[in-house]
C-alpha cells in the first residue's frame, strides 16, 4: 500500500493540518490560551515506527503516563499508524491513522482512535507539518524548555536515498515513513521546521532511531538545540522506552542535563536490549551531546582532513592500514568511528601532527559527549570510547554514480555543513582505499 503526494499542494497540506488539530483536539476541554500557564518541560512527540512495531510506542505511552501526575511535565504526541499487515497490532489507532493528543494522566487511550483521522499520505517528512506539531505545543502546553523527541526509523547519511529530494541536496534519513514508499525526512528538513517554528531553539533533541550519531547530522542539527541524545549504532523499538526514563528524571531533576545523564543510567538495562535484542550479543552506546562543543570537534577535524590530503603521497600505505582498520559501527554501511580512526592514523604513520591533532579530537569529543552508556556483550571487541560516525570511503566510491544515474555521491555529500566546514569531503575525494577488513560493532 503506497501513498504519494503527487497531486496535493502544499495549500492542502496545510489544510489537513488544521484539520488534524482540529479533529485531535477536543476544543472543549483544552484550555483557552489566556489560561494557559507555563510548565517547566514540554517534550514533543513525533513519529512513525510501523505497522509491525506499533504497539512498543503504545506501551511507551503507557509507561509515560505513569509519570505524569501532574502538568508539571507536559508531554505532546503526533504520530502515525503504519501500513496493515497480518503482524499489526494497533490497539488504540488504525492503519495509515495520524493522531494528535497531549499525554497526562486522565489520557483514555480508548479515546484516541475516534480522534484519529485517517492520512496515511500526511508527510512526516515535511518541514511544514513538524512546524505545525511545534507551534501546536507551543500554544497549548506553553513551557520553560521544549525537548523534541523523533521516534522511528533513522538511516544516518544515507547519499543515494529519496533521489527527488537528492537533486536539491536533501538525501538524509532521519525518519522513514512505510507508509510513503519508505521516504525519510532529512536534516535540512528538520532544521527547517525547527528555526522557522515558534520554536526556533530547543533544550534538547532526542533521537530514539537508529545511526543519528553521524556527525554529518549532528553537524547540522547542534545550533537548533543545546542537548541531542543520539547513538550512532542501530537501535531497536522493543524494551527501549526511553522517553518515560526521561518524563521521570525531568520531573525529579529539572535540570536537562541532570535528567538526562540519569535516564541513560536508569535505563541502561533496557536500552541494552533496544540496541541488540536479547540473544545478540553486540556492542555499543547512546551518548549525550552538549551542542556547543561541537566547534571544538570540526575544528579538529578539519586539520585531520587537511593533514591526511597532505600526507598521503608520502604515506600512502601506513594511511590505508589504518583506514582498514577503523571501527565500523554497522557491518555494511560507510559508518566509521572518528575518533577510532583519528587515533589509529596516528598510531599507523607515526607523524607527530596527526598525533597532536588526535589528542585536540580526544579532548574535544569529551567535551562534546559528557555522558555515554557503553555495552559490552563480549561477543566483539569494543571500543573504549565511542565519538560520533563519519562516512569513510574511497575515491571511487565517492564519485559512484547513483542508480538513477543523475548524482554522486560527491554531489550530495559536499552540501553538507559538515564538508563545508572540515572539508572531510577531500579527504574522502584522495582517499584510494576501500575500508574493507574494519572490525564493527553490529552485524547485517
Amino acid at each position: 500500500m503506497k501513498k504519494f503526494l503527487l497531486t496535493i499542494t502544499m495549500m492542502m497540506v496545510w489544510g489537513l493540518t488544521f484539520t488534524m488539530f482540529s479533529s485531535c483536539s477536543d476544543k472543549e476541554d483544552s484550555p483557552s490560551e489566556e489560561t494557559q500557564e507555563e510548565t517547566d518541560y514540554t517534550i514533543i512527540v513525533y513519529g512513525n515506527a510501523g505497522g509491525m512495531m506499533d504497539f512498543v510506542i503504545e506501551d511507551i505511552w503507557k509507561e509515560t503516563q505513569a509519570q505524569l501526575p501532574d502538568k508539571k511535565i507536559r508531554v505532546v504526541v503526533e504520530y502515525k499508524y503504519g501500513e496493515d499487515s497480518e503482524d499489526f497490532s494497533g490497539k488504540y489507532g488504525n492503519p495509515g491513522e495520524l493522531i494528535t493528543f497531549e499525554l497526562d494522566k486522565d489520557t483514555k487511550f480508548e479515546d484516541i482512535r475516534s480522534q484519529g483521522i485517517v492520512l496515511e499520505e500526511f508527510p512526516l517528512y515535511e518541514p511544514e507539518c513538524l512546524k505545525s506539531l511545534l507551534n501546536y505545543a507551543k500554544k497549548y502546553a506553553p513551557a520553560k524548555n521544549y525537548v523534541l523527541a523523533l521516534y522511528g526509523h533513522g538511516g544516518g547519511f544515507e547519499a543515494f536515498i529519496d533521489y527527488p529530494k537528492a537533486l536539491q541536496g536533501k538525501t538524509r534519513g532521519i525518519l522513514y515513513d512505510e507508509l510513503l514508499d519508505g521516504e525519510g525526512m532529512d536534516m535540512y528538513e528538520l532544521t527547517e521546521a525547527i528555526s522557522t517554528s515558534d520554536i526556533p531553539h530547543l533544550k534538547g533533541i532526542m533521537f530514539h532511531n537508529c545511526h543519528m550519531g553521524a556527525i554529518e547530522i549532528i553537524t547540522e542539527v547542534a545550533p537548533f538545540a543545546d542537548y541531542i541524545i543520539t547513538t550512532p549504532f542501530a537501535l531497536t523499538a522493543d524494551d527501549c522506552p526511553m522517553i518515560p526514563y526521561l518524563v521521570k528524571q525531568l520531573r525529579e531533576k529539572g535540570d536537562f542535563e541532570a535528567a538526562a545523564r540519569q535516564m541513560l543510567i536508569d535505563s541502561k538495562d533496557r536500552i541494552t536490549k533496544g540496541l541488540y535484542g536479547e540473544d545478540t550479543p553486540m556492542n555499543g552506546n547512546v551518548e549525550l551531546l552538549k551542542s556547543s562543543e561541537m566547534a571544538a570537534v570540526c575544528a579538529a577535524t578539519k586539520k585531520l582532513a587537511k593533514r591526511l590530503c597532505e600526507l598521503y603521497p608520502t604515506h600512502k600505505e601506513s594511511i590505508d592500514k589504518a583506514t582498514c582498520q577503523a571501527y565500523e559501527f554497522y557491518k555494511g554501511d560507510p559508518y566509521h568511528d572518528l575518533l577510532d580512526y583519528a587515533t589509529k592514523l596516528a598510531k599507523e604513520t607515526g607523524d607527530e601532527q596527526l598525533a597532536s591533532i588526535q589528542v585536540q579530537l580526544d579532548d574535544a569529543f569529551k567535551k562534546l559527549i559528557i555522558y555515554q552508556i557503553t555495552c559490552d556483550n563480549g561477543a566483539l571487541a569494543a571500543l573504549p570510547f565511542y565519538s560520533l560516525s563519519v562516512i569513510l570511503i574511497d575515491h571511487d566510491s565517492y564519485h559512484e554514480t547513483s542508480d538513477k544515474g543523475t548524482f554522486t555521491y560527491f554531489d550530495s555529500y559536499s552540501l553538507s555543513d559538515f564538508h563545508l566546514i572540515t572539508g572531510w569531503g577531500d579527504w574522502l575525494d584522495t582517499n584510494l582505499c576501500s575500508p574493507t577488513g574494519n572490525p564493527y560493532g553490529q552485524s547485517e
